[in-house]
């Protein structure tokens, strides 16, 4: 009998480890817009559309997005991560750490961008 109560209390633990990675993923929408429309979103160096523009990225890989359009400023915001609570019960109930090497234990706040683009100065 205790045997059995203990293959189950690890079966239980087992599927519940890495409770941010199964509840919420390794993955969270962003979304990006601007004014003027049609802008070049980059994240990290990489271009990956133009505004408005809504993707899913992996968490915790992304440090700054910037947006740029011909004959406006560019811009440069950097991408701020928060930790995620539901990461506390993994780590609370059998000592995971699957959701911070997934990268699940954080999240993107906030998960929407707006740029406000200015005209560029024409040269003089």
């Amino acid at each position: 009998m205790r045997n059995v109560i203990l293959v189950a209390i690890i079966a239980i633990s087992t599927v519940l480890s890495g409770c941010a990675t199964v509840i919420k993923g390794t993955e969270q929408t962003l979304t990006f817009n601007s004014q003027p429309d049609g802008a070049q979103v980059i994240l990290d160096g990489q271009p990956v559309g133009v505004t408005p523009l809504i993707m899913k990225v992996k968490k915790n890989h992304v440090s700054s997005v910037t947006v740029k359009k011909d004959g406006y400023v560019t811009q440069v915001l950097p991408i701020e991560k928060k930790f995620d609570g539901v990461t506390l019960l993994s780590i609370f109930w059998d000592l995971s750490t699957t959701d911070i090497v997934s990268g699940a234990a954080y999240e993107y706040a906030p998960n929407t961008f707006y740029f406000e683009l200015k005209k560029a100065e024409a040269p003089k």
